[in-house]
């Protein structure tokens, strides 16, 4: 049945939808109160208002819907955000306090609080049950348009024949062809599927509605085109109902497994491969076993016959020959098919091969330790595609729509395994101003607070592999591939495949990764010659088409070699309440504020001052993790350079050491480990395993080099430097409209402003991107340039006003100004300021700042564009 929603739970939203058509459509009712504002004089009033007088040019959807019922009865505006509300009820992409702030905003503009007893803005009405897409928000006036329109037109039906529309969705859907645009506006489909989840699906695209009309009909893309919506919902509802007679169940949805695959993401292949116990002995069974239960995978050469077996693609491993039989261990395969000596020593001692796979398992259970696995009984009761499950030869081909029922019923039955623990973290984050060293501790504070939900792996890829560029992910896939793989096999990976699924890309994804390897081919390659090379130089292609790491590629790639590890170990789960302390250190902070120290303490009884030793937060944190040894807990250091660091960790200094740390048992007893006595308390006192250590270094402050030896030798360090590249700007491409019909590339002119950072003064002083990441507009650039960017030059160069010049571009090689300037300067001669010359005094040159009104686009753009 359609009103299945896979893991969206359309119970509440159905519910509103419901009240919607007594209160909204049926009658003349309210959505929040028990007014009566869906008549159709206030439908009238925005029609006249909204519908008939656009709003060209800037400013937002809200701003002028504003403008526009500025005349309105307040009614009309009530009646406006319920409109929104409704608008809002399908779209899970839009979140839930974005939803209530705009509708309230609108009930607002009646200047009449928004009734609190109403239930209707709960967060399980406004959870959304699938994507609209970015069209929708792109084009939300023109669906408000359409929601007005199509009210108006019921409510100037009699209530008879408006009643018949609400009752019967294919005549709903009929009706609502003589509406213009019908076939292009996402709500036509929204408004089906909430008031008749049973007929018609949650598929709100256009696009997505074709699209799986073409995959399961026999249709071509240009019959399908040329389909009405309400066409296309009939062979959707057709299509439904042979799906659900070919799997035997109702509960089916066009966006979860097992139809997804069958039009969306067809992916990578299954296999189904064997193991006979009779006929090979797994002696590391047990040890592989217990290895994949901890969140490990483990790699074993397997035999497949079918050669076409490709990197990336699903394996199903089938206990044949002996009880108890079924699926024993699942996991993907990592190289091409290979020609090997045979399995079975008999027939390899005789010269005889076969070809083989390395499948890495990420999953594997054993039926005689009592592990849950897909028996034979589960497996006769999938009767499509009629698969043999015991086969002769290993290697056999999986269809995708069995593959996706088999998929969901090894996740159903099979408990996934909880991955270990990672071991004591003591990392410095460094950098210059405004690189992200801060936001980087910020995002590492999430692990520290908030329950991950559990996750299946190719999920939690995905949502790994959307944030990471092209590069990292070619360079993450080929890392997985030992350092060495053809293209095809880098290509084929699923790092690339799940990159590619997350972006919604599905086609050139070669010419993606292809481009990828060869703009970061060392430079002396003999076989790439490809001319717009970057930095890292880590890749090169062998004669024989392999490409493999070259060069200082851990040196140089030590980032994305964190990511690939990353990626290999799998999701975490943690657990939910904060387990974390953030902190700055500065010039007068001391051991007794961070470890422990003698305080004043304020006696509750008899209100005397008393000194007591009182734990510093460090040790408080270290408390709480020796008590709850199951979960990591972290300290945040900010500014950690700042402070004394001898004087601050004191024997801290030692026990931090990752080999010194102590483990403590679920009772807080000490298993192993260091332990030092404390000079105020006299408390022995270790530093727990699970307890991280994380700081950021401003390298403008003070250099990595000057740092505390003994500090330096106990942590590990990542450098954060300026990365043009993530700069948005207005257009999401790093550049922003300049107000006069050109734009500015915030991405060159940091680069450029870098560069001469560098030659006049040296790389710890550079520019961070995080000033630029919040600029959209050319006058929050110029607040950003007066306030923050040239302030922080002027420390940087001790007032050289000169050499700021130079910078931005303002002056030639013989001081001659370079218009128009954002440093300006003039001679002061002694005769103009003192009214005559005089002999002690030499001429001064005056500079000063340009202000807002002064700084023009061509003063930015001479910073980075050559001159002509």
């Amino acid at each position: 049945m359609s009103r299945y929603t896979g893991d969206k739970d359309a119970t509440a939203i159905l519910e509103a939808a419901e009240h919607w058509r007594q209160q909204g459509l049926l009658t003349e009712g309210s959505i929040f109160t028990d007014k009566s504002l869906w008549r159709l004089e206030h439908f009238q009033a925005l029609n006249e208002n909204f519908v008939n007088q656009p709003l060209e040019g800037e400013g937002s959807f809200f701003e002028k819907l504003s403008a526009q019922l500025v005349n309105t009865a307040p009614e009309v505006k009530q009646l406006a955000a319920e409109i929104l509300w409704i608008m809002f009820l399908c779209p899970s992409n839009i979140g839930v306090e974005k939803k209530r702030e705009g509708i309230q905003t609108i009930w607002g503009w009646a200047e009449e609080s928004f009734p609190e007893a109403s239930p209707w803005l709960w967060d399980k009405y406004l959870n959304g049950v699938g994507s609209a897409g970015t069209g929708f928000n792109t084009n939300r006036a023109r669906e408000y348009v359409f929601i007005i329109r199509i009210v108006m037109n019921l409510k100037e039906l009699a209530p008879p024949d408006r009643e018949a529309l609400l009752n019967s969705g294919w005549k709903l859907a009929e009706w609502l062809e003589q509406t213009p645009e019908c076939d292009g506006r996402q709500f036509r489909h929204m408004m089906l599927f909430l008031l008749f989840p049973d007929s018609f699906e949650r598929i709100f695209g256009g696009t997505d509605r074709r699209k799986v009309v073409t995959a399961f009909s026999r249709k071509s893309e240009a019959q399908v085109n040329a389909m009405s919506a309400m066409e296309i919902d009939k062979e959707l509802y057709a299509i439904r109902k042979n799906q659900e007679d070919n799997f035997g169940i109702k509960d089916l949805d066009f966006y979860e497994t097992p139809l997804r695959e069958l039009w969306k993401d067809p992916g990578n292949a299954s296999w189904l491969l064997t193991w006979n116990p009779d006929k090979w002995n797994w002696q590391s069974l047990e040890a592989d076993r217990a290895a994949t239960h901890k969140g490990e995978t483990v790699t074993h050469r397997w035999s497949c016959a079918n050669r076409k077996a490709a990197v990336g693609d699903k394996v199903y491993l089938a206990r044949t020959g002996v009880s108890p039989k079924g699926i024993v261990a699942v996991g993907n395969i990592v190289t091409a098919s290979y020609e090997a000596p045979h399995w079975e020593e008999a027939k390899a001692e005789n010269g005889q091969t076969c070809w083989h796979v390395d499948v890495a398992f990420s999953r594997i259970q054993d039926p005689m330790a009592d592990d849950p696995y897909l028996t034979m009984e589960d497996l006769k009761k999938i009767t499509v595609d009629q698969q043999d499950w015991t086969p002769q030869s290993s290697g056999i081909e999986i269809k995708t729509r069995l593959a996706g029922i088999l998929k969901k019923r090894w996740e159903e039955k099979v408990v996934p395994a909880v991955p270990p623990a990672p071991g004591a973290t003591n990392l410095i984050v460094y950098g210059p101003p405004g690189t992200g060293k801060t936001y980087y501790l910020n995002n590492l504070i999430g692990d520290y607070r908030s329950r991950k939900q559990k996750i299946g792996r190719e999920a939690w890829l995905i949502q790994q592999l959307l944030d990471m560029r092209w590069f990292d992910a070619v360079f993450a896939a080929l890392w997985a591939l030992g350092g060495r793989a053809g293209a095809k096999e880098i290509v084929n990976h699923e790092y690339i495949a799940l990159k590619a699924r997350a972006m919604g890309r599905n086609r050139h994804v070669t010419n993606t990764v292809w481009a990828t390897l060869q703009a970061h081919t060392v430079e002396s390659s003999q076989t790439v010659q490809y001319k717009n090379k970057s930095v890292p130089y880590v890749f090169d292609k062998q004669k024989d088409g392999q490409w493999r790491m070259v060069a200082d590629w851990e040196e140089e790639c030590a980032e994305q070699v964190s990511m690939a590890q990353a990626l290999q170990k799998g999701p975490v789960v943690e657990a939910a309440h904060q387990r974390y302390e953030f902190i700055t250190f500065h010039q007068a902070y001391s051991y007794e504020d961070f470890v422990e120290g003698i305080r004043p303490i304020q006696n509750d009884e008899t209100g005397e001052i008393e000194y007591r030793v009182v734990p510093g937060v460090f040790q408080r944190i270290a408390q709480k993790a020796k008590a709850d040894p199951g979960q990591r807990y972290a300290i945040f250091i900010d500014e950690i350079n700042r402070g004394n660091i001898a004087k601050i960790f004191g024997e801290l200094i030692t026990l931090i050491e990752t080999d010194k740390r102590t483990e403590y048992d679920e009772n807080g007893g000490k298993v192993r480990g260091m332990t030092l006595t404390l000079p105020y308390s006299g408390e022995a006192f270790g530093v727990p395993a699970n307890l991280d250590l994380y700081g950021t270094m401003n390298t403008a402050d003070r250099s990595i080099a000057l740092m505390d030896t003994a500090l330096r030798r106990r942590f590990t360090f990542r450098e954060l430097m300026p990365d043009p590249g993530i700069i948005n700007g207005s257009r999401g491409d790093g550049y922003i409209e300049d107000g006069e019909g050109g734009s500015i590339n915030l991405r060159a002119l940091l680069k450029t402003i870098n560069q001469r950072i560098r030659f006049l003064l040296n790389r710890d002083m550079m520019v961070g991107h995080a000033y630029f990441m919040k600029i959209t507009d050319f006058a929050g650039f110029k607040h950003v340039l007066l306030t923050q960017i040239i302030p922080l030059l002027q420390e940087y160069f001790y007032e050289d006003w000169h050499r700021i010049q130079l910078v931005f571009r303002d002056v030639g090689p013989d001081r001659e100004n370079m218009e128009p300037q954002i440093i300006c300067h003039r001679t002061l001669k002694d005769e103009a300021v003192l009214g005559f010359a005089h002999d002690d005094y030499d001429d001064l040159i005056d500079y000063r700042v340009a202000t807002a009104d002064e700084i023009t686009p061509d003063a930015i753009r001479k910073v980075y564009e050559e001159p002509a």
